[in-house]
């Protein structure tokens, strides 16, 4: 049977003097070891079950990585829980939040002006999934709602919504 080997490695930074801990970066090395496979003792398994094995490992350890680094993390480890996100000052969340409107602009010609993140959940996926509630500035300040998705990395950034939320 193949086994996987998992390391994870979460250093902590200090983002504002009373501000808590909050892990900035992650380095996780996932090992595949192949299987040991007989072909004397069943030679069909031999074609079919090497892609099968490859596929089945390759998909455990993008569901292992995602658990094991968000773990690290602090973050819930509960696949599909969405989770209110503790310090929206946060300036990777409130970094998020700016492109998030920036990448709304873009795609509707609008001229919105980003102010700050007020509030937001998360969400464990292959990735992470966020509701952002982005306050704008400029006139009337308003408020959207966000929906993004950011990949594991390499990162990418995916605006799945942005729509203004009933005050």
């Amino acid at each position: 049977m193949a086994s996987l080997t998992t390391n994870a490695l979460c250093i902590p930074t200090m983002v504002a003097a009373a501000a808590a801990p909050r892990c900035r970066r992650s380095l996780l090395v996932a090992r595949v070891s192949p299987a040991k496979h007989d072909e004397r003792q069943d030679p069909a398994v031999k074609v079919d079950a090497a892609g099968g094995r490859r596929r089945a490992m390759v998909l455990f350890s993008a569901a292992a990585i995602t658990a094991s680094t968000a773990a690290a993390c602090g973050v819930s480890t509960t696949t599909g829980q969405w989770v209110a996100i503790e310090n929206v000052a946060d300036p990777y969340v409130q970094d998020l939040g700016k492109w998030a409107v920036m990448e709304h602009n873009l795609q509707t010609g609008e001229d919105l002006q980003f102010g700050k993140v007020v509030g937001g959940k998360q969400q464990v996926v292959a990735g992470m999934n966020y509701k952002l509630e982005i306050e704008t500035k400029g006139g009337p300040s308003r408020f959207y709602e966000a929906g993004l998705f950011v990949s594991l990395p390499p990162e990418k950034r995916m605006l799945n919504s942005f729509k203004p939320m009933a005050g």
